[in-house]
Parts: structure tokens; sequence; C-alpha cells
């Protein structure tokens, strides 16, 4: 069945035997919290100041998300992340605002499997972002070949970050979500899970 016959989120999930269960299954209060640097508190700070009210997803990626991945990719550089690359799988392409995978042992960055994590940015609109993030994930799965790899999902809306995972038939959903206002919270968080991705790809010989 292609992706484009499904009707709706349940009928995808359950054709490829996935379902969603809301889950702490991370502890936000057993994470240290990483204080950012003062630069990019200050750079945060005048973009919210300054923002338009036609603003949409791609200010909100480059001036909120992007500072705020970046600094947890340089504290885990055996990670790579990616900007906006394109998908393909069968008749499908997409393009997530952000994919995290293993660095290359080449030292070579062009865009490889596996995918660790997805990250998708929608002004304002968690379900609608939730709902590209749920595909995201099937479909790397699917090209990571292996369905024993967890991936994450990261849905922002800029100033609000909300978190998923896939693990096994699985899609656990984090019913907390984590704003700016805690940047450092957020950052421990975000440096939690890059740092967990680096134990998956080493676990499983990627480097």
């Amino acid at each position: 069945m292609k992706f484009s016959e499904f009707k709706n989120n349940s009928e995808m999930l359950s054709y490829f035997g996935l379902k969603v269960e809301r889950s702490h299954f991370i502890d936000f209060d057993e994470i240290t919290p990483i204080n950012p640097p003062s630069w990019l508190l200050e750079d945060l700070n005048f973009v919210l100041s300054n923002r338009g009210d036609t603003d949409m997803e791609f200010y909100a990626c480059e001036a909120l998300i992007f500072p705020i991945l970046k600094e947890a990719w340089k504290r885990n550089p055996k990670s790579k992340l990616f900007s906006h690359p394109q998908i393909k799988y069968e008749d499908l392409i997409l393009i997530p605002d952000y994919v995290v995978t293993p660095k290359d042992k080449t030292g070579i960055d062009t865009f490889q499997k596996p995918l660790l994590i997805t990250v998708e940015a929608k002004n304002d609109d968690y379900d609608l972002g939730w709902s590209d993030a749920y595909k995201q994930l099937i479909v790397a799965r699917l090209l990571n070949e292996n369905n024993e790899i967890p991936i994450y999902a990261i849905v922002s809306i800029g100033k609000g970050w909300e978190f998923g995972k896939l693990d096994g038939n699985i899609i656990y959903k984090h019913p907390l979500s984590l704003g700016l206002a805690n940047a450092n919270q957020l950052l421990g968080v975000l440096d939690f899970i890059f740092a967990d991705c680096v134990r998956t790809a080493e676990r499983f010989n990627m480097y």
C-alpha cells in the first residue's frame, strides 16, 4: 500500500503495526540542565521580541530551533545534523526540517543511514507537526532496514518542543512539552537525546 493511499494517521499506523502511547519515556527531572551560552540566550530573546506576526516555519527553524539543536550537536560531535534533506521512499518524498544520523566513519559528511532523530517544525500546530513526524518515523525505519534501531522524533513550534520515540512497535509520545522559557532544561534533554543516539550508533557498530 502506498503512503498516498492512507486516509489518515490511524490507518497508516495500523498498517505498519504501530501504536502511539503517551509515556514519560524521558524523565525530565532526572536530566541535568545545561546552561546555554549567554550569547545564545541574548539571540533567542532578541528573535522572540522582534518576531513578526506573519513569520512562519522557516523563521522558527532558522532563528529558534537550529541554534538550540546546534548546541546539543556540538556536545555530541559523533552525530551529524542535516538541514532539510530530501528523503525518497517509493512514491513519497519527505523533507524533514532536520535529521540526525551517525557521523560517517569515512569522514565524508553525506546524508546516510541510519536515521536516528527527525525534527519537524510547525507554526503553532503540534498536531500537524506530529502527523508529519509519524510518517517520517515510519519512513526512517523502512530506510534503516532494522526495526531494532530506536528513532526519536521532535516536533517544535519554536517556543515549545515535544518529544517522541519509535521503539519496537510503539511510538512513545511524551505528554509534556518544554519551552524556551526553560532553555537550560530543554538543552539538557536535547543533549540526552543526542547522546543516546551516539550510544545507539556504537551499540550497532555504526562507527
